[in-house]
Order: structure tokens, then C-alpha cells, then sequence
């Protein structure tokens, strides 16, 4: 028999109304009560947090718990918000790299205890991919789609399809439908596991007009560009001086498809060094660059990181 861990950490899931709104109160194993499976399940609450709530150092502690207890389990369920939840996903990606083992985050839209809430068949999915023997790497699973973990995405802020792209697989009546076949190249050696993000990653979304204002600690800038990436003529001179002081410019798209390509247009061309995002959503990008500058030692050995994925 399967035996998978579930680790709570709050979200709408875990919420109950209080005076102020929903907030997360009930405790993993509250949330299993309504779940039966056939595997040996096991439950530890790590936090009960709104995901608005979760930061880099949350996802390294749950890496942390993983690794710790990786070689008792068959799979992990990770109950979370939705809110951060691609953020954490792709942050678990890059800390626990090549997993044999399936590491699933899943949520809901709806408390466990609303009518026809999304939450008892989004955990019981979640839980049936743990602990299928085809299932490994880290994924979310959400109303019966199986979503890689570096292409997850939030779409809708009150749809129970909150993630409704880059899907991979599906549950449908129990049965687990994951094209494994796919993700097969993720095996390039052993299980690694990370302890560390940076802090120092800043996020700019550009607007027409807009100047930089970036805090003084970043050591990464993703700018979130145009089309297929560039950097405008009114802001050259900005960035250059950026890139001469060490930060490390990573050009992304607000595009939903399609990616980057920064030998396109002659907007994409700079004097100074430019990394770009490829076809990484910017969640995956955050979590990738904020991985990379902590096991980086220069502009170099950071990109090979950074785009090495």
C-alpha cells in the first residue's frame, strides 16, 4: 500500500469565516476526514497561513520538511492557497529538482465545509496522483487537471478553474491519466535537494513611460517587457547602469504565449549583458532566478543556472 504525507499549510481550503472574512482554522487532519483513498496517509500541519501570507522562507521550510521525510514516504499532497500557489510550486521545483516521487500541491476555491466545495475532490485527486506509480516531479493538481509546477499559472481569481492551462494529465473517475512519457527529460541524475532562495529578485512590469525604481539590495531585475522582450530607447541608460552595478537584467513578456526572442527586433540588441525568460511563465522565472543567485558566483555560472532548466 501507498504511503503519502500531507502537509497543511492553510488556504482557502483550511478557511473558515470569522469577523473579518475567511481565514484559515482547520487543521490538515480536520481536512482528511472528508477523504478516503485506499494508501496509508499520514498528515503534518507546517503552517495554516493565507497564501497571501507565504513568503520564500515558507517554501524553504517545506522543502526542508520533504527532504527530511523523503525517504518514508511513496508521495506528498501539499494543501494550499491558490493566490501563491504557482509561486510555491515553481520555488518547490527548483529546490527539490528531478523527484522520483510525486509532489503535488492542490486547493481550493471554496472552503471544505461550503456546499458543493471543490475541496473534497481537489484533495482526493491530488491524493490518487501521490499515489500512483506512474506520478513523480512536482505538479498541482486542480479541478481533475494535472498542471506542471513550472508552468502553473493562476488565471481566475473566483473560478474553480483558477489554473486552467499547460495542463498535462487528468483524473477522471479515479483513474489517473498523466502523459509521463512527457517529462521523462527531467531525469538528469539524482534527486537534488536546495535549501535556499534569494530575497534579492525584483519583479518590474513595464508601462509605457515608466522609469526604474529598483531597491537598492537587487542583484536580479526581471522586467517584464513587450511582445517578444526589448528593452525601450528611453530606458537604456537606466538599465546599462543596472547591469554596471551588478544586477543581472533577465527580460520576460506580459504575453501569455509565445515567449521571448531577443534577436527579433532591434530593441532586443543592449551593449550590456541580457538574460531572457524563453517561454517561463514569470512565477517560474522568480523562482528560478531567486534559486540561481544562491548558488551563483557570478553573471555566468547565474545564467547557466538561471536557463539550464
Amino acid at each position: 500500500m501507498r504511503k503519502i504525507l500531507v502537509i497543511g499549510t492553510g488556504g482557502t481550503i483550511s478557511c473558515a469565516k470569522s469577523e473579518n472574512g475567511l481565514a484559515p482554522s482547520l487543521s490538515v487532519s480536520e481536512l482528511l476526514k472528508r477523504i478516503d483513498i485506499p494508501c496509508e496517509i499520514h498528515s503534518d500541519q507546517l503552517f495554516n497561513l493565507d497564501s497571501t501570507n507565504m513568503q520564500p522562507y515558507h517554501w524553504e521550510q517545506l522543502a526542508r520538511l520533504i527532504r527530511e521525510r523523503y525517504d518514508e514516504f511513496d508521495g506528498f499532497v501539499i494543501t494550499h492557497g491558490t493566490d501563491t500557489m504557482a509561486y510555491a510550486a515553481a520555488s518547490l521545483s527548483c529546490l527539490i529538482q528531478n523527484s522520483r516521487k510525486p509532489i503535488v500541491f492542490t486547493g481550493s476555491m471554496k472552503t471544505m465545509n461550503a456546499e458543493d466545495s471543490d475541496a473534497p475532490k481537489n484533495l482526493r485527486d491530488a491524493m490518487l496522483f501521490a499515489a500512483d506509480e506512474s506520478a513523480f516531479g512536482v505538479r498541482l493538481v486542480f479541478t481533475g487537471t494535472i498542471i506542471d509546477a513550472k508552468r502553473a499559472v493562476k488565471t481566475w481569481s473566483n473560478c474553480e478553474m483558477a489554473f486552467d492551462r499547460n495542463v498535462c494529465g487528468f483524473i477522471h473517475d479515479n483513474i489517473v491519466d498523466f502523459k509521463a512519457e512527457l517529462f521523462k527529460e527531467e531525469f538528469r541524475g539524482e534527486t537534488r535537494f536546495y535549501e535556499r532562495l534569494s530575497d534579492d529578485v525584483f519583479l518590474a512590469k513595464l508601462i509605457p513611460g515608466q522609469r526604474l525604481n529598483i531597491p537598492e539590495n537587487a542583484k536580479a531585475m526581471i522586467l517584464e517587457s513587450y511582445g517578444t522582450g526589448g528593452v525601450p530607447d528611453y530606458l537604456l541608460g537606466e538599465v546599462a547602469a543596472l547591469s554596471r552595478r551588478g544586477v543581472y537584467v533577465i527580460i520576460a513578456t506580459q504575453c501569455a504565449y509565445g515567449g521571448t526572442n531577443l534577436s527579433e527586433y532591434a530593441v532586443g540588441h543592449a551593449e550590456f549583458p541580457l538574460i531572457e525568460t524563453g517561454e517561463m511563465t514569470s512565477e517560474y522565472a522568480v523562482a528560478r532566478a531567486r534559486w540561481a543567485l544562491e548558488y551563483s558566483s557570478d553573471f555566468e555560472s547565474f545564467k547557466r543556472l538561471f536557463c539550464d532548466n
